[in-house]
């Protein structure tokens, strides 16, 4: 089982934790173990550590990347990650080995099977991971949509 440890990478403090301390801490991590880095930032005490970090898409993953190449650990991107395109993006550069989408899947709890579907799964594919509870909904809905559209064509 894959033994994952979050950090916060830098902590939004003067002459606080950087990204030297961070690779270090990763490469210590990994000697003992650990086999991926979840890249986080500041928030250590409170806002006024957050706030420090300017927000942007993907604002975090440049630390995901430096400590990837750096400390030769698997890492995890997080940090407004919330459009697939992105993360496919993060991944095929090699910025990060995972993505996290913590926020935005408390906004749209489906946003993995979207993101399949956004970049060129089928919608019913992408919807076989889904759980019984709710799965078979989603697939008649599309089953749905699909006929609404036959029949606009007709």
């Amino acid at each position: 089982m894959p033994l994952f440890l979050r950090v916060s990478a830098v902590d939004g403090i003067d002459g606080g934790w950087t990204m030297d301390d961070t690779v270090a801490y990763a490469k210590a991590l990994k000697a003992r173990g650990v086999d991926v880095i979840d890249c986080s930032s500041g928030g250590l005490v409170g806002s006024a550590t957050a706030a420090r970090v300017k927000r942007s898409w993907g604002f975090q993953v440049p630390y995901a990347e430096r400590v990837r190449r750096e400390a030769g650990i698997m890492s995890m991107a997080v940090g407004l990650i919330v459009e697939p395109a992105l993360a496919a993006d993060i991944l095929q550069k090699e910025q990060a080995d995972l993505i996290a989408v913590g926020r935005e899947a408390l906004v749209n709890p489906c946003w993995p099977q979207m993101a399949e579907v956004a970049l060129g799964r089928p919608m019913k594919d992408a919807l076989d991971g889904s759980t019984v509870q709710y799965g078979w909904w989603l697939k008649l809905r599309e089953r749905t949509i699909a006929d609404i559209r036959a029949d606009e064509v007709r």
